[in-house]
C-alpha cells in the first residue's frame, strides 16, 4: 500500500527564504512532508521534478472579470462573456501559468450597486461549478451602503479586501459600468476597515490612484491633436495625475490608521513616497504588475494600442525604478490585473480613446518575472516567490494554507523550467481573450505544472483539471495573517 499519494521527487524547491534539493510529500489535499536523499516512501503517483524547479503555486490578487454583456458598444456578432463564464476560462488560463489563487472583484456581476450580501452565494455557486483554481473575492465599493455593510462582509463572507476607485468618473465610469467615490466615502471606509485590521482581519482598502481632473484636461488636449499612437495614452494620464493621488491615498491611511494596499503602481517616484510613508508608520503595501515591468510607453511598434491600460505604461526610468523598489521590497506584491473584456477586433475596431483599456496577464505574469526578472539577473527564483506567493498569501490572509511549501500548507505546487524558451501566441495561451502582449514573442522560463490542492490541474501545456475542482477561500480574523 503506498504510505502517501503523491511525491514530487527530486526538484529545486523554492520558497521566500531560500532554495534546497527536494522531494514533496503529499497526502490528500495537504503537503506531508518534505525528505531530501533518495530514500522516499511508497507513493500513489511520482512526479519527476529533477531538473525543475519547484515553487508554491502563485497567488494572483487583482484581476477583472467583466460581464462584458453589460457593454452597449459590442457590435452585433462579437463574443460576449458573462462573469460565470469567465471563471471558467480564466481559472483555466490561470492554471495555465502556475496561478492556483485567484482573488477577482466581483462587482460587474450584474449591478455595481447591489450589496455583496445579495449576490455572494450566486457568485460562490460559479467557482464552485466552474473553477479549476482556488478562489477568494475583493469587492469594488460603490455605495454608501457597502461601506455601511464592510462589517458584515469580512465576518460573514470572509471577503476582506476592498477597492476604492479614485479614478473612474464621467464617461470612464460609463466605460466600465463603475460607480466611483468621494473623498468623505474613502474616509468613512478607511476608519471601518482600520477597525477590522485591529480586530484582526486582513482587511486592505485597495487603492487606483489617478487624479481624473488632470486626465481628462489632458485627454482633451490629445485627442482634439488627432493623436492615435500608444504615448499619447500615457501622456494622457500623466505621472502627476498617479502622484497626486497616491500622495492623498497616503495621507488619509496615515490620518485613519486604514490598512492601504495601492494596487498597479507605476510611477518610480511612488517608490520613494512608499518607502517614506512605511518609514512615518503608515501601514502600506505597494503591488505593481507585470507589465510595467517588461513594457513601457514607447513599445507602440511592439504592442500598438493593446498596450492601452490604466494606469498607463511608463518610462524606462519609471520601469527601471519599479525593479529597484522591488529588490529590497518597498514593492512587495505582484498582480496581473487582468482584464479580459473586449475582443480585439472591437478593440482595434473602436481605436484608441473609445476601447476599453486592459489585457490578459494572469497566465503569462510568471513566466514575465523568470524572463525579465530571473533570467535576466534583476531578481532571483527567492523573490519570485516572495512577490507572488508569500506575501500575497500574508497580506490577504490565506497564509500559511497558501503561500509556502511547508508541512500543513495546501499542496499547490508549480514546476518551472527556468530555461525552457516558449513562443508565445493567443493559441498557446487558455484566456477566452483573443490576444496578448506577448504575441510573437520568445520567453525563457516557463511553468510546466500546476497543482491544486494535491491534484494536477495543468501538465505540459495542457489543462488537466476539471472545472468545479476550485474552492472558495474565506478570509478570518487571525493575527497569523497579518502582513
Amino acid at each position: 500500500m503506498p504510505t502517501v499519494d503523491v511525491i514530487v521527487k527530486g526538484g529545486k524547491i523554492v520558497n521566500h527564504d531560500g532554495t534546497r534539493e527536494g522531494s514533496v510529500l503529499i497526502e490528500g489535499e495537504k503537503i506531508a512532508g518534505i525528505m531530501a536523499g533518495s530514500e522516499l516512501p511508497e507513493a500513489g503517483e511520482v512526479i519527476d521534478a529533477a531538473g525543475l524547479y519547484v515553487l508554491p503555486g502563485l497567488i494572483d490578487p487583482h484581476m477583472h472579470l467583466q460581464d462584458s454583456s453589460r457593454n452597449p458598444t459590442f457590435s452585433n456578432g462579437d463574443p460576449v462573456y458573462t462573469f460565470e463564464d469567465n471563471v471558467r476560462t480564466e481559472s483555466q488560463s490561470a492554471a495555465g501559468g502556475g496561478v492556483t489563487t485567484c482573488i477577482p472583484m466581483v462587482f460587474l456581476r450584474r449591478d455595481p450597486g447591489l450589496s455583496f450580501l445579495e449576490i455572494f452565494e450566486e457568485s460562490k455557486g460559479f467557482v464552485e461549478k466552474g473553477a479549476t483554481v482556488d478562489f477568494g473575492f475583493s469587492g469594488l465599493i460603490t455605495s454608501d451602503q457597502h461601506i455601511e455593510e464592510l462589517p458584515r462582509y469580512a465576518r460573514e463572507l470572509g471577503m476582506t479586501t476592498f477597492k476604492f476607485m479614485m479614478a473612474y468618473r464621467g464617461e470612464e465610469a460609463e466605460m466600465f459600468g463603475v460607480r466611483s467615490v468621494d473623498d468623505g466615502q474613502i474616509i468613512t471606509g478607511f476608519e471601518q476597515l482600520a477597525k477590522l485590521h485591529a480586530e484582526g482581519f486582513p482587511a486592505w482598502a485597495m487603492v487606483h490612484t489617478e487624479n481624473m481632473d488632470i486626465v481628462y484636461n489632458y485627454k482633451a488636449r490629445l485627442k482634439a491633436a488627432g493623436r492615435q499612437d500608444l504615448a499619447a495614452w500615457t501622456e494622457a494620464r500623466p505621472s502627476i495625475a498617479e502622484e497626486e493621488n497616491l500622495r492623498r491615498a497616503l495621507f488619509y491611511a496615515e490620518s485613519t490608521g486604514a490598512p492601504l494596499y495601492v494596487v498597479h503602481m507605476t510611477i518610480g517616484l511612488g517608490v520613494d513616497l512608499v518607502a517614506d510613508a512605511k518609514a512615518r508608520g503608515v501601514n502600506v503595501i505597494a503591488e505593481t504588475c507585470p507589465h510595467y515591468l517588461q513594457f513601457t510607453k514607447d513599445d507602440h511598434d511592439k504592442i500598438d494600442i493593446l498596450g492601452q491600460v490604466n494606469p498607463p505604461l511608463r518610462s524606462e526610468w519609471d520601469q527601471e525604478r519599479l525593479w529597484e523598489g522591488i529588490r529590497p521590497g518597498v514593492i512587495s506584491c505582484m498582480g496581473s490585473d487582468q482584464s479580459t473584456i473586449m475582443p480585439v477586433t472591437e478593440k482595434r475596431k473602436q481605436g484608441l480613446w473609445t476601447s476599453i483599456p486592459g489585457f490578459p496577464g494572469t497566465e503569462t505574469m510568471l513566466s514575465t518575472l523568470l524572463h525579465e526578472g530571473v533570467n535576466k539577473g534583476r531578481i532571483g527564483l527567492e523573490k519570485v516567490v516572495e512577490l507572488c506567493c508569500y506575501n500575497n498569501a500574508r497580506v490577504f490572509g490565506v497564509y500559511p494554507q497558501k503561500g509556502e511549501i511547508a508541512v500543513g500548507s495546501d499542496a499547490d505546487l508549480v514546476l518551472v523550467d527556468l530555461h525552457k524558451k516558449v513562443k508565445v501566441t493567443p493559441d498557446i495561451l487558455h484566456s477566452n481573450a483573443d490576444y496578448t502582449l506577448l504575441d510573437g514573442m520568445e520567453m525563457e522560463g516557463w511553468p510546466t505544472l500546476s497543482m491544486v490542492r494535491g491534484t494536477v490541474v495543468m501538465r505540459d501545456g495542457e489543462i488537466t483539471g476539471r472545472p468545479g475542482h476550485g474552492t472558495y477561500i474565506p478570509r478570518r480574523a487571525s493575527k497569523s495573517a497579518q502582513a
